[in-house]
């Protein structure tokens, strides 16, 4: 895997990849090399067997909130179903706590533009992978200003619930009432906004850090 920034990746690098996202992702996107002359913080990631463009990630960094921000990945359909994308993050996570960032963030779609694959199976996908869904959401208001808010979820029972904080392999959520219970990824639908409007669910994966480093952990002697 090769990661550059995007402005430093030659033309038939980014139109071979520009192809694959076409063909086998989001068809009329954008152009990568449009996207370039646009981008000012933005990383590619990307894989290529012999000639072949395999698997690409655009990468968006904000030093100003320690994280880096996943905003397409792409996989040839011939490649799916071998954990690149969790394979990338071990490389990723080495390649920006060097950097100081402390966090990966991404939304998962509830665009169905892909037949098979909604928000749920985005959600079981990403959380596979080691993000949990953000416990909050931030958004612009009609009158431009930005405010966060607890993520609302549609449950697989119907229920809306809030959730408050992430709990070891579950979620503390409160509901309408004010009553207070756990559930896991499996239960969870959709995300919705203020106005319980469908939208993309806000995930994040923590990276494991200090002063920008991975940290290590001491093996201890009878362990």
């Amino acid at each position: 895997m090769e990661i550059k920034n995007i402005k430093d990746a030659p033309d038939d690098i980014l139109t071979s990849l520009n192809i694959l996202g076409t063909r086998d992702c989001q068809p009329g996107k954008f152009s990568l090399i449009e996207l370039r002359a646009m981008a000012t913080n933005t990383d590619i990631l990307y894989l290529f067997e012999k000639e072949t463009p395999v698997y690409f990630l655009l990468l968006d960094q904000f030093p100003k909130h320690k994280t880096v921000y996943i905003h397409d990945v792409c996989v040839n359909k011939l490649h799916r179903g071998k954990s690149l994308f969790k394979k990338s993050l071990t490389f990723l996570k080495r390649h920006y706590s060097k950097k100081g960032y402390r966090s990966f963030t991404l939304d998962a779609s509830n665009s169905t533009r892909e037949k098979g694959l909604n928000q749920k199976a985005r959600l079981y996908i990403f959380h596979s992978a080691g993000f949990d869904v953000n416990p909050e959401t931030g958004y612009f208001t009609a009158t431009g200003d930005y405010k966060v808010i607890k993520t609302k979820v549609v449950l697989d029972t119907k229920e809306i619930v809030e959730i408050q904080k992430k709990e070891g392999d579950a979620y503390l959520v409160k509901n309408k009432k004010g009553e207070e219970s756990s559930v896991t990824i499996d239960q969870i639908e959709k995300c919705l906004d203020s106005e319980l409007h469908p939208i993309s669910c806000p995930m994040i994966l923590h990276i494991s850090s200090k002063k920008g480093t991975l940290r290590k952990t001491r093996k201890h002697r009878g362990s």
